[in-house]
């Protein structure tokens, strides 16, 4: 069992446990209590005791950030993204200041100064992600703060949705300027990238589930690929058409643990914005293939519940921003 001990107006619980030493002090003995408690089920279940030490009041905003990017970036999607955000954040002043010091006021001015820089929708990413590694901090590590200082102050409005949507000769002119002919196995890794694109087209998953898949995931007998991973956190099984398949049986099935598109996240972002640039393609993301690949999933799965299985959004406001009709189309249907 842990140690209890007042020292003055303070409690410090001290534990030991599997030949591991952490102690703690808070202001009252229910509060090492409880801590101690949490961190010796923690170190017995295997955690280390890095992970279950408190945060100390003298400890800097920069510091939480770095111990998050450590300790719990990692065991997340989206590790890399995380960790240089995090990074980015640490060489603000703003955040070279003691937790205990920290406020609402500091994170508005942060806020702020970033205004001049970027647009909203970017900030509003990165609050996401201050929130995130505050509540954590607050939670598991007992961070001196008095709340989440990411909700104590306002957010800037984002921009309108985006109504992107990708055009047949803009598809075909980044795939020759890839170097496919989107009929043969693809082999350098540009061929790759137009290929990722045309794959997004046809099924609208987003690039990170595109890049996560194994020949493991695929069920081409079926007409079916599973996403044991996505962004909202749940599994998805996603159909395939007859087009998808045939781009699925373009790369070769290979090995149940071989990726089906053999290419970075990084280096597709790269040379997809690259590749629009030189063709004089304005405004186009990569992400819009999944707005374009909804928009013409909807003209044959009417029933927006099937619809939403296939796209993996959990509610009609979320896939209402990625079906974007032509106004003609659907003039036509009212005859």
């Amino acid at each position: 069992m842990a140690s209890i001990i007042k020292r003055g107006r303070s409690w410090r619980a001290m534990i030991v446990r599997k030949g591991q030493r952490t102690s703690a002090t808070f202001d009252t003995r229910a509060e090492a209590e409880e801590w101690a408690v949490r961190a010796e089920a923690s170190i017995l279940s295997g955690v280390s005791v890095k992970a279950v030490t408190p945060m100390a009041g003298n400890q800097t905003v920069v510091d939480l950030f770095r111990r998050y990017a450590d300790e719990v970036s990692p065991l997340r999607r989206g590790e890399r993204w995380e960790q240089i955000r995090l990074a980015a954040f640490c060489r603000s002043s703003r955040f070279a200041v003691p937790l205990s010091l920290f406020s609402a006021v500091d994170m508005a001015a942060w806020r702020d100064d970033r205004l001049c820089e970027v647009a909203a929708s970017t900030i509003n990413r990165d609050l996401n992600l201050m929130s995130a590694v505050f509540t954590h901090a607050i939670k598991e590590w007992r961070a001196p703060l008095q709340s989440n200082p990411v909700s104590d102050i306002k957010r800037p409005r984002n921009p309108k949705c985006r109504t992107r949507r990708v055009s047949q000769k803009e598809r075909d002119a980044i795939a020759d300027y890839l170097g496919w002919d989107a009929a043969s196995t693809p082999v350098t890794s540009r061929e790759w990238v137009a290929f990722a694109f045309f794959l997004a087209l046809e099924t609208a998953m987003r690039k990170g589930e595109l890049l996560s898949l194994t020949w493991g995931d695929t069920h081409l007998q079926r007409n079916y690929v599973h996403l044991s991973s996505t962004k909202n956190g749940e599994e998805r099984d996603v159909p395939l058409s007859s087009a998808a398949k045939a781009l699925f049986l373009l790369a070769c099935p290979g090995q149940s643990t071989r990726h089906v598109i053999p290419i970075t996240s990084g280096y597709l972002d790269t040379t997809f914005r690259r590749a629009t640039r030189a063709l004089g393609i304005k405004d186009l993301h990569f992400h819009d293939a999944r707005r374009e690949a909804a928009t013409q999933l909807s003209k044959r799965l009417s029933n927006v519940l099937e619809l939403s299985a296939v796209t993996g959004h959990k509610s009609l406001d979320l896939l209402k921003v990625y079906y974007r009709p032509d106004p003609s189309d659907l003039a036509s249907k009212l005859g």
